[in-house]
């Protein structure tokens, strides 16, 4: 994902994929072929032909934690990709099925501050991450360190901009420092006292 990563951001973790996850998406497709009557005929094809197919969907899946975005990309035919904001994260839910279950597999649900009930409203899915409980806690704890004004972030340009060209550019610049860290503080009050 290097070739849309901003400069300033600097990967903290990629997250790995369980191999697991290839016959996970087998059996998901099995599945659907199943409950239909022309699918039921293209099973004992799709059993040999999805074997490579979903290889190839498992090995086009990556997740890096940067010190502002969780980005995600996935998908070999239809490309998806995803960058979320940390300070937009309300949670990483952990699910885990049936089938994932019996595979030894689980789900994240990334759960966005303004995110409905999908993934194209805010929110993304990652099946079949390594060290799951690892990986949401580097994120949430990274989420913390943005929204508590410890992360990289850097102030908007205009301001910058404003602050450099003044005379008095340090106690500015320290000022909108101050006021930035507030309101993160603020945010996150807001975002304990709606989850409490």
């Amino acid at each position: 994902m290097e070739d849309n990563q901003l400069p300033a951001d600097r990967i903290l973790l990629e997250a790995r994929f369980d191999p697991r996850l290839k016959t996970y998406y087998l059996l998901q497709t099995m599945f659907l072929l199943l409950v239909t009557f022309f699918g039921i005929l293209l099973m004992p094809i799709w059993f040999f032909i999805g074997r490579a197919v979903h290889k190839r969907q498992y090995e086009a899946l990556e997740c890096e934690l940067t010190e502002r975005t969780l980005n995600f990309r996935k998908g070999f035919l239809f490309r998806v990709q995803k960058n979320v904001p940390l300070d937009k994260i309300t949670d990483l839910a952990l699910n885990e099925g049936p089938i994932l279950r019996y595979l030894g597999l689980c789900s994240l649900t990334v759960e966005t501050a303004g995110g409905g009930a999908g993934v194209g409203t805010g929110q993304a899915v990652l099946v079949g991450v390594m060290d799951p409980i690892e990986f949401r806690n580097a994120v949430m704890r990274q989420r913390d360190a943005v929204s508590m004004g410890g992360g990289q972030r850097q102030a908007p340009a205009p301001v910058a901009a404003a602050a450099v060209d003044s005379p008095n550019a340090d106690a500015q610049l320290t000022v909108l420092t101050d006021i930035r860290d507030a309101l993160g503080r603020i945010e996150q009050r807001l975002e304990e006292r709606d989850q409490g």
